[in-house]
């Protein structure tokens, strides 16, 4: 069992740790986004 602790943070206020968790979401979903060349 593990203790959780939420903490809001306003979003895109430049908290240093949001950022890199924003940073981190977009490369991760990346591969996975179509590609808006592909003429498919």
């Amino acid at each position: 069992r593990h203790d959780v602790v939420w903490e809001w943070v306003k979003g895109h206020a430049g908290h240093p740790e949001n950022e890199r968790a924003d940073a981190l979401a977009r490369a991760g979903m990346a591969p996975f986004k179509p590609d808006p060349n592909d003429k498919a």
